[in-house]
């Protein structure tokens, strides 16, 4: 049964024509997963599908209507839009957002947590007193009828799941990512038959994610969402629709099979190019036999090769790409060393350490991902790092080669009446390229996908992505040897995310990235630390192994340390994975030293072994015989990287052999 339709729908912006007469059905049980670089239509699309009669958690603003063509929505069926910023009245709380739904059972339930709280305010008040029970009463009743109590449980637990705290206080002073967090709470609590989400995953740290991937596998309805996050898009989606160019390219699958199936397109779109190519130069051979030539054939056969030129003419890019082409200063061997360090804020007359007793020594090539809960002090650590904050106690300090970069997950505010072209300038006029050429900043914002058009534009006309890529030019523009990402991942597309991975792969420098998303941790980041309770904890075996130590319930830093090492909870990650100084039994052997030393030079070999493979097998793709030997290689060598990994941390933990 089809729940929700779009046909031949058109939309503009301004001049700009985003949709061009596409459309859409989805029926129940689809999990549509819409992708497309920053501007093209993702969320005009999302707002157009919702249409005019679905429930929106933040404000009916979001939604759009179409130019031109229409959209349906099957009789009766209840669709929920959650929309990248949702728009939240400060004085609401979170339980009544989460039960803003118009069922009768959702309806019962406002009614009786609106009753509560009027008789909690008129405890004690005689006059009141009988007017508050009776309506408490009187919801109570409702809530019996219309099940109303199931709906509000489901509705805390779902705050609860997405690490919503104060859920019967009002939103006034809350972050803009509590407030997506409380709208998404809305959408989940009681299941709408269409679903429809814009970038659920931000905002969300990496188990509420996994959590929410779970929820949406199994979605009962229909599901259409727009998402960076490569694993739950693989996850989750049934179908891949593809934006670009203003119209809609369906493949029927997941995320992966999608790319092999768009690999094989564009091979046969330059075998269809080269083809061209090698007809017009036939053609033009031909023609340039000269006017004596011509008059012995046909004027059909002339027109006939000037068709052939014009055919093999291009018409421009077909996938233009995001170019970062900008080098990168000469960072030392000191890059930036804490010692003690600790971050504390004031509540009042209280005094609460966000961070505490941080040991670390940031290495000059290092890529290291940080994960925690939100408000676990993420930020506060990349903020510490640049040196924008000075620690409360300890120490912080910098190599003297160091230029840091810090990619913020909210930009600086940036004047709406900005031209993007004046944005840059005021960062840098020309700057030089890896190559040596030098290039004025209107060519540089070319390299990143700004055309002239868009470099006219005023921020405020910006997409949330276009806006974004901006952002992280500017960055770039400063030329850092230290890069600290805070969540990169929101808002960029996975084409800009794909080279945004590779020029990290390359780059000379050092990197800090704190994400929930896995997909980056995993091809980014060989290890991350953990924020957990103010302190940091080393995970050398990356992301996996984080997930593998909380599957379990504890750290395997817990573990190692002992029950009487609670004071050593620095974040030194050259230590972390031995466990603390006082409770080694004995020093290395000089067999063990001979054997961690070639254990070390070994994990080199197969890490560059296993990075290569997976190159490799990301451009197999649709060979798949070539694909599956890849696979099992690549399963070897990490099966073997595990074992050496784990050898290594053994005789780590012995100790020094000093």
């Amino acid at each position: 049964m089809t729940l929700l339709g779009l046909t031949a729908v058109t939309k503009r912006h301004g001049d700009r024509v985003v949709l061009d007469g596409v459309s859409l059905g989805v029926e129940r049980g689809d999990r549509v997963g819409v992708i497309g670089v920053n501007g093209s239509g993702k969320s005009t699309l999302l707002r157009l599908a919702a249409g005019p009669r679905a429930t929106v958690t933040g404000g009916h603003g979001e939604l759009d209507e179409p130019d031109t063509g229409s959209v349906v929505h099957a009789r009766d069926a209840r669709v929920h839009f959650v929309g990248q910023e949702p728009r939240l009245a400060d004085d609401a709380t979170p339980v009544e957002v989460a039960l803003a739904g118009d069922t009768p059972a959702a309806t019962a339930a406002r009614r009786f947590a609106a009753a509560s709280a009027a008789a909690r305010r008129a405890k004690g008040s005689a006059a009141g007193d009988d007017a508050e029970l009776a309506e408490l009463e009187a919801a109570t009743a409702q809530m019996d009828a219309q099940g109303g109590w199931a709906v509000e449980s489901a509705a805390r637990a779902v705050l609860d799941r997405l690490d919503v705290d104060r859920v019967d206080a009002p939103l006034a002073q809350r972050s803009g990512g509590e407030r997506k967090r409380v709208a998404l709470a809305a959408a989940l609590a009681e299941p709408p038959d269409v679903l429809i989400l814009d970038e659920p995953t931000n905002h969300l740290d990496v188990a509420a994610v996994e959590w929410l991937q779970g929820q949406l596998r199994a979605w009962p309805g229909a599901l259409l969402l727009v998402t960076h996050d490569r694993y739950l898009l693989d996850a989750v989606a049934t179908r891949v629709v593809e934006v670009h160019r203003g119209a809609l390219h369906a493949h029927q699958g997941g995320y992966a099979s999608y790319l092999q199936a768009r690999e094989q397109r564009r091979a046969q779109a330059e075998a269809a190019a080269r083809r061209a190519a090698n007809r017009a130069r036939q053609e033009l051979a031909y023609l340039r036999q000269g006017a004596k030539a011509r008059t012995t054939k046909s004027k059909a056969r002339v027109a006939q090769a000037q068709q052939a030129v014009e055919a093999a003419e291009p018409d421009g890019p077909d996938d233009e790409q995001l170019r970062v082409e900008l080098p990168t200063p000469r960072l030392g061997a000191k890059v930036i060393n804490l010692h003690n360090a600790g971050v504390a804020v004031a509540r009042g007359a209280d005094r609460r350490w966000v961070l505490s007793d941080l040991d670390w020594k940031l290495g000059p090539h290092e890529r290291m991902g940080v994960v925690g809960p939100n408000g676990s002090g993420k930020t506060t650590l990349l903020q510490l790092l640049a040196g924008e904050i000075e620690p409360d106690a300890g120490s912080r300090r910098a190599g003297e080669t160091v230029r840091v970069g810090i990619y913020r997950q909210r930009p600086d505010d940036l004047a709406g009446q900005t031209r993007v072209r004046d944005v840059i300038e005021a960062e840098v006029r020309s700057a030089e390229l890896t190559s040596g050429h030098r290039v004025s900043s209107s060519q540089l914002l070319e390299r990143f996908l700004f055309d002239a058009a868009l470099q006219r534009a005023y921020v405020e006309e910006l997409s949330g992505g276009e806006r974004r890529r901006l952002e992280l030019l500017r960055v770039l523009a400063q030329a850092p040897n230290v890069l600290l990402l805070d969540e990169p991942t929101n808002d960029l597309d996975l084409d800009t995310l794909g080279v945004l991975e590779n020029y990290l792969d390359q780059w000379p420098g050092a990197a800090v990235v704190a994400s929930h998303d896995r997909y980056v941790l995993d091809r980014v980041c060989g290890q991350v630390v953990a924020v957990e309770d103010g302190i940091l904890r080393h995970y050398p075996g990356g992301w996996r192994d984080w997930k593998a130590a909380h599957a379990g319930g504890s750290s395997p830093l817990e573990s190692s340390r002992g029950p009487t090492a609670e004071a050593e909870t620095t974040a030194n990650p050259s230590r972390a994975c031995r466990g603390p100084q006082g409770r080694r039994e004995r020093k290395r052997s000089y067999h063990e030293e001979r054997e961690m030393a070639a254990a070390e030079a070994r994990l080199a070999d197969l890490t560059q072994r296993r990075d290569e493979l997976a190159a490799r097998l990301q451009q197999a793709g649709d060979n798949h015989q070539h694909a599956a030997e890849l696979g099992t290689q690549l399963a070897w060598v990490n099966d073997e990287l595990s074992q050496l990994e784990e050898r290594w941390l053994e005789l780590a933990m012995i100790g020094d052999n000093a």
